[in-house]
Formats: structure tokens, C-alpha cells, sequence
């Protein structure tokens, strides 16, 4: 278990770099227009949902390719792994190859690097997702699984929070009296700092889940999976509960990474405050996750999954709330936390129990896991992507309160819709 728990680590930590850090370093460190950092989200989001699907059937169906056989879940894993050692250091690296060339051709090599690491992502998520069905039938032990991966979601996200802010407090020279500075070019250097300390631990973590998580072999086995039914794609896009299962997934997904991308802006930005918070702030917000990923699995197995996520959206609306009316000092300096340490706790109870909602929905249809899970990907990383390319492309005509507005906004509808 503790082997599978690890086994996304490596994702885990480059997830919450990206989804925290790529628009706030695209928009002030590489001074890229806001329109465009929003689009390298999108874009690389776009990689991600097309990339789930057709891995899904791969890692599902797949045939054998020159001796390998692509059904094999630790292909994908350790194809994809590999891939993102190699590209994510390049995202938050100056292009120095095109630094005096126009913004497009800058623009264009970002967005590529973002492409290949968002498929390289895909790889891991869904190999690492399918495998959890593989390793036990029960329903119990697969939340277990779940709350367990969570865990390791949230202390990697901790990690990446507590880095960053020890790294950001190294000021750079035109910081030093100024303790309200923005994020600015001359921090280029201790973002990939962070990067390449991430990715270090993340390679360790990987190495032990390829090592000691067993796969399935009897679905390797042709006979095999000829002779377990299969569900029809038909069968499957003709149930009202995939679609269930897909508005859940995706609204719980979609509050996680709009308040882990947006919180950084609004803090640096709309409240002035000064660069550490934009890793002190999400590190309490994860701080609460973890508690939070700690309780999931036991109130899904006492209470349900209904009554879970109806707490955890309860947590969500009143941090939404709060976001939005108060403007007070008092709030700026003290209450933020409280509305963080909301916004982490229910983040954890809505994903772990989405999770848990679709690990019911597989059931004993292994053989489609992998698919399931990326079309349930492609939804989650689609939505996102536009929603937060929308923000961004929006926000110049806007005013300064502009991020507190959407954080407020959006992420009570987004939780809201899930629990309908």
C-alpha cells in the first residue's frame, strides 16, 4: 500500500508546481502577457484530456508492439515517468536558445515543452489510477487506496509550498527593502531550483512503486481477458451514471485546481501581499488537506459518500463566501487562514470521495479501468483549461478585485454543481 501510495509522487509534486506556479511564473517572471500565460495552461491542458482517452484504450486493449504488450499499466508508467524527468525542468527554465527571437517563437517553444510533459502526466495519472481496481476487489480497500493517494497528494503539495517558501525568502537584491515585491524575472533561478529538488525526491518515490507494486497478470493474459465480458463502449456511454460520475469528478477537480492556481494571484496581486505567502498560505491550505485526506476514507465508509460530499461542500461554500464580503484589514492578515484551512479541507473530502464515486461506478469492469478514468481525465483537464484561459483572457478588463470575485464565485458553483 505505502508503495502504491508514493507511486505519484512525482506527478503530485509537478501537478502543484503547475497548477500554483505556472501562471503567476509565465505572467510575471517570464513577463509573458496574460493572454498567453492563461493559453499555455490551456493548451497543455488540451494535451492532457485528448492524451487520457487514448491511453485509457491502450493501457485497457492494447495490442503487443514489438514484444511489448501495451496492456501492461507499468509500460505507461514508466514510459511517462521518464518523459516528465526530462521535460518539466524546461518549463520554468528561460529559453535562452530563443530569448531574442519575438514572443510567438517564445511562446511556441513553451507551449510544445507543455505538450509533451501534459501526455508524459497522462501516462502516470491513468496507469497509476487503473492499477488501484487491479490490486483489490473490494470496495473498502480501493477507498483505502484512494485516501491513501491523497495523502501522498497532499504532503507533496506541502512539500512544494514549504520549498518554495524557504527559497523565496533567499530575496533578491532590488528585494531587500521591499517586503511587498512581486514575483519578477530575477526569480527565474529559485523556481527551477525547486523544480530540480522535486524531481530528485520525485525519481525515489518512482522507483519504489516500479519495484514493489505487483501488476495484474491474469489481465495480461489474452485467453483471459477474451473470456471476462467486456462492457461495450455502447454499453458504457448509454449509462446515466457515467455521466454522474464525470459532472462529480470534473466540479471536484475543477474547485481543486482553480483555488491551487488562483489563490498565488490574489494573494500577489489583489491583496499586495508579499511573494512567501504564495507558498505560506497554499502550504496551511494543504496542511488542512492532509487532516482532511486522513478522515476522508473513514466518514465515506461510516456516513457515505452523499453526506462526505456534502460537508465538503459546505466547507467549500463558506470559504467562497467569506473570500467575497470580507475586505478587512483583520481579514487580510488573520482570517485568510481560517479560509484556507476551509478551502484544504474540503478540497480533500470532495476529491477523495469523487474518487471513491468512480472507483463504485468500475465495479468488477476492470478490463475498462483505464479508459473510465481518462474519460473521466478529459473532462476534468478540458473544463479547466478553458475556465481558467477564460479568467486570464478576461482579466485586463477587469478590476483589482477581479481574482477574489472568480475565486468566490466559481468555486462555490463548481462544488455546488457537484453536489446536485
Amino acid at each position: 500500500k505505502f508503495a502504491y501510495g508514493v507511486g505519484h509522487t512525482t506527478n503530485d509534486l509537478c501537478s502543484a508546481i503547475w497548477f500554483t506556479y505556472v501562471l503567476i511564473f509565465y505572467e510575471l517572471a517570464l513577463e509573458f502577457p496574460t493572454l498567453y500565460s492563461g493559453l499555455v495552461m490551456l493548451v497543455g491542458q488540451i494535451a492532457d484530456a485528448v492524451a487520457t482517452p487514448i491511453i485509457g484504450v491502450l493501457c485497457d486493449r492494447g495490442p503487443t508492439f514489438w514484444k511489448i504488450n501495451l496492456r501492461k499499466r507499468k509500460i505507461w508508467y514508466l514510459f511517462g515517468s521518464i518523459l516528465v524527468l526530462i521535460t518539466c525542468p524546461f518549463l520554468y527554465s528561460e529559453s535562452y536558445v530563443f530569448e531574442k527571437y519575438s514572443m510567438i517563437k517564445r511562446f511556441l517553444y513553451y507551449i510544445t515543452i507543455a505538450v509533451l510533459f501534459q501526455i508524459a502526466w497522462a501516462c502516470v495519472q491513468i496507469a497509476h489510477l487503473a492499477m488501484a481496481p487491479d490490486i483489490t476487489p473490494d470496495d473498502h480497500e480501493r477507498t483505502n487506496l484512494m485516501s491513501l493517494r491523497n495523502t501522498f497528494t497532499v504532503l507533496s503539495n506541502l512539500f512544494v509550498y514549504f520549498l518554495t517558501f524557504l527559497i523565496l525568502k533567499l530575496k533578491s537584491d532590488d528585494d531587500v527593502n521591499n517586503k511587498s515585491a512581486k514575483v519578477s524575472p530575477k526569480d527565474i533561478g529559485k523556481f527551477q531550483l525547486v523544480v530540480i529538488i522535486c524531481l530528485s525526491i520525485g525519481t525515489i518515490c518512482t522507483t519504489l512503486f516500479y519495484i514493489f507494486v505487483k501488476e495484474n497478470t491474469e489481465r495480461l493474459d489474452a485467453d483471459s481477458v477474451k473470456s471476462v465480458k467486456r462492457t461495450t463502449f455502447r454499453e458504457m456511454f448509454c449509462r446515466v451514471s457515467l455521466y454522474q460520475v464525470i459532472l462529480i469528478y470534473s466540479c471536484s477537480r475543477l474547485f481543486c485546481n482553480v483555488t491551487q492556481a488562483l489563490i498565488p494571484l490574489y494573494l500577489n496581486i489583489t491583496l499586495l501581499m508579499d511573494k512567501p505567502t504564495i507558498a505560506s498560505l497554499p502550504f496551511v491550505m494543504y496542511s488542512s488537506s492532509f487532516i482532511a485526506s486522513l478522515l476522508s476514507a473513514y466518514l465515506n465508509d461510516s456516513i457515505g459518500r452523499k453526506l462526505t460530499f456534502l460537508i465538503g461542500s459546505l466547507f467549500a461554500f463558506g470559504a467562497s463566501l467569506w473570500i467575497r464580503i470580507d475586505t478587512s484589514n483583520l481579514y487580510k492578515y488573520y482570517f485568510i487562514y481560517i479560509v484556507t484551512i476551509l478551502i484544504g479541507f474540503s478540497s480533500s473530502l470532495l476529491l477523495v470521495t469523487a474518487l471513491a464515486v468512480t472507483n463504485d461506478h468500475i465495479g468488477d469492469d476492470i478490463n475498462n479501468a483505464a479508459f473510465l478514468y481518462g474519460i473521466l481525465s478529459f473532462a476534468d483537464k478540458l473544463s479547466c483549461g478553458i475556465i481558467i484561459m477564460v479568467i486570464q483572457a478576461l482579466e485586463k478588463y477587469s478590476g483589482s478585485m477581479y481574482y477574489r470575485d472568480v475565486l468566490s464565485y466559481l468555486c462555490a458553483s463548481s462544488s455546488g454543481i457537484g453536489l446536485l
